[in-house]
């Protein structure tokens, strides 16, 4: 039978040699990280910048279809509930375009939409 103590021995010496194996390992993985969140750091403003962008263009491309619309509602529906429709299309065009702060024109049932 093998001694605990041997084996004990062995152990410390396997896990020693491991740990300075693996040194040069840590070192460069270490250094690899850090190169990737620099390169990341740039590309992480440009896609932030982008998306930024394309939200702002939805919320002004859902406003204009959500006008466009109400004006097809109201034209259906013979301008029968031109301040219903009028005041809806105001709030969803707020919320779809916070920064045109405009209110919505009022419908003209007489008037046909374009």
């Amino acid at each position: 039978m093998t001694e605990p103590g041997k084996i004990t021995d062995k152990a410390a010496e396997l896990a020693a040699q491991a740990a300075a194996a693996a040194g040069p390992l840590k070192d460069k993985a270490t250094e690899l990280a850090g190169t990737a969140a620099a390169a990341a750091g740039p590309l992480a403003s440009q896609a932030k910048d982008k998306a930024t962008e394309l939200a702002e263009r939805a919320g002004e491309i859902g406003a204009k279809g959500v006008s466009a619309l109400a004006e097809s509602i109201d034209k259906a529906t013979g301008g029968k509930y031109s301040d219903k429709i009028s005041t809806v299309t105001s709030k969803i065009e707020e919320k779809l375009d916070p920064d045109k702060r405009t209110a919505a024109p009022k419908l003209d049932p007489d008037k046909p939409a374009t």
